[in-house]
């Protein structure tokens, strides 16, 4: 019964996905939007929901959705051997419905059921396996999120005290100085800038399904997605300091995905580079390119993880990618749409990737930024290319692996899962040139500054290349470094185990023992001699009760034998 459910729901979302487009497209071109508000009156208490369609809630729902229809019929086969498969879909479902309140409501204490729920199901996702790795990883993404809520919250009371929860009321406010600094931190929260970075690769203790909507669609694109909605609270100040925290990331999770050996968490670093540069393109003031580039990222990561999780599948849940190898022997369609999906990210020419990459890459070289900036955004897309193609250098061009392969039946079914992403990945971007951002196109440079972006991806291949050949990393100080995150790690499991689980297990403890004393013993000791009141009590209350009564019997009756 389940699986016809969900069957069910596959050609739904898909339905509704190509519906939003067409109607991001019309909004677009005539330059139209409009707001629904769901009004109640319960006796004296009024209630009203809005919601807000627009070319760019329409757009990011309707990817979303698109999104979430290849994962669902992609779990179907991927997930078929779990015991508890249904509270797997349930969460889903959830999931991508707190992602559509997110995207569609303009009031803050309604976003505020999709911002907390996403963390809410997000921790229920990824302690599915129940196991101590998963609880750890939970524990510091429900923590970690919790900041984030702490601020949204914080400034739903400055909205209250304005006078208004929407947004759209104050567009054109001036002095929002704090309000512009709680946005800061939950979007830097969600979308996992330095120093809340440590729960995203974290996160991948989730099924390899729930990674590739996380890191795609939902969760870790949140944050963005309101500083693409609230970009004009932030001031130059704001901007300037958003930009380098973005940069930093963006260095950070490079260096880091090239020391790393874990499939999932090479393509979760990933994701994190190509946030932190959302993240500068909002400071620069292209909002809207920040939401091209966010649509067409979501594309290709999707696809990413779900060829990812079709190989570790296939190699017995096995995720060290220097036990991988051969793969376009066995796997050849897989390996061709995850190679598409890896150019993409690095912006290969013409792929999805490219058209906004490059976009927002020769608008940086046009901004007055100084050297330091430059020199940061250039090490960034240096090491995005080359961790790429070292990834694809190990599943692919290495002549041995060291692990038994798995063919199986379900490689079809999952494959035709990703088609969808895998033509948008392509095409994407060309298309959203022509119809959104056709004004940027137009850039013109020296020719020095024209090729110097093609150029560092050719250097950062040959230099991959040379060096992919050896497999082993030195153990040096400056190494671990580099590979637990400039020690964010540390923040991961140290600092939160030691004061947060230790407090919260001392708190356990003292709260059954003090439960355990209470109740047993002082309480029930308590109850016992109240009872053993109340009972003498109730028997002089039945006696003196029948003693009156015998006594207003002979009254009465002597009284009416008076009266005769």
């Amino acid at each position: 019964m389940l699986l016809n459910i969900f069957f069910f729901m596959f050609p739904f979302f898909f339905f509704i996905s190509f519906y939003f487009f067409f109607l991001s497209l019309y909004m677009i071109y005539l330059n139209f939007s409009f707001f629904v508000c769901w009004n109640m009156h319960i006796s004296s208490f009024y209630i009203s929901f809005p919601l807000y369609f627009d070319f760019i809630s329409c757009m990011f729902l309707a990817m979303v959705l698109l999104i979430s229809g290849s994962i669902i019929f992609y779990s179907e086969f991927y997930m078929e051997s779990e015991m508890y498969k249904s509270r797997f879909f349930y969460l889903m479902f959830l999931f991508v419905v707190s992602m559509v309140f997110l995207i569609l409501c303009p009031n803050f204490f309604c976003m505020l059921l999709g911002w907390d729920g996403l963390g809410l199901i997000s921790y229920c996702l990824v302690i599915y396996y129940q196991n101590y790795k998963s609880y750890s990883s939970g524990m510091i993404t429900a923590l970690t999120n919790r900041v984030g809520d702490v601020f949204i919250l914080a400034s739903i009371t400055m909205f209250f005290s304005m006078g208004s929860w929407s947004y759209m009321n104050f567009i054109f406010s001036l002095n929002l100085g704090w309000l512009s600094f709680f946005f800061l931190v939950a979007s830097m929260t969600k979308s996992a800038q330095i120093p809340f970075s440590a729960w995203l690769p974290a996160a991948m203790a989730a099924p390899t399904p729930v990674s590739s909507l996380v890191h795609s669609s939902t969760l870790v694109t949140a944050g963005v997605y309101i500083l693409i909605r609230f970009n004009y609270f932030l001031s130059d100040s704001f901007k300037f300091f958003l930009m380098f925290i973005s940069l930093l990331t963006m260095i950070m999770s490079g260096i880091s995905g090239l020391l790393e050996f874990d499939l999932k968490k090479i393509i979760a670093l990933s994701t994190l580079s190509q946030l932190g540069f959302m993240m500068t393109t909002i400071s620069m003031g292209y909002s809207n390119l920040a939401f091209f580039h966010l649509i067409t990222h979501a594309s290709f990561k999707a696809l990413l993880f779900m060829c990812a999780g079709l190989f570790i599948h296939s190699f017995f849940d096995n995720q060290d990618i220097r036990f991988f190898g051969l793969m376009n022997k066995n796997y050849s369609f897989s390996l061709a749409m995850f190679s598409v999906a890896n150019f993409s990210l690095c912006g290969f020419p013409f792929l999805s990737g490219f058209f906004s990459k490059d976009l927002i890459l020769e608008l940086f070289l046009l901004k007055t930024v100084g050297m330091f900036f430059f020199f940061l955004i250039i090490l960034g897309t240096f090491l995005t290319v080359f961790y790429t193609f070292r990834l694809i250098f190990f599943l692919t061009f290495k002549n041995l692996f060291f692990f038994p392969l798995e063919i199986s039946n379900k490689k079809v079914g999952i494959e035709f899962s990703m088609i969808f992403l895998f033509i948008f990945s392509v095409f994407l971007g060309y298309w959203g040139t022509i119809h959104f951002f056709f004004p940027y196109n137009f850039i013109v440079l020296p020719t020095s500054l024209k090729m110097l972006i093609s150029v560092l991806c050719l250097f950062s291949f040959f230099i991959c290349y040379l060096l992919c050949k050896n497999f082993f990393v030195f153990k040096s100080k400056i190494i671990v470094f580099f590979s637990q995150m400039w020690f964010l790690h540390f923040v991961k499991t140290d600092f939160l185990k030691a004061p947060f689980f230790n407090f919260s297990y001392f708190c356990t403890k003292s709260v059954s023992y003090f439960s355990e004393m209470f109740y047993g013993y002082v309480l029930i000791s308590w109850i016992s001699e109240l009872s053993f009141f109340l009972n003498n009590c109730l028997k002089s209350m039945f006696s003196y009760f029948f003693f009156f009564v015998y006594i207003f019997f002979f009254y009465f009756i002597f009284i009416k034998f008076l009266d005769i």
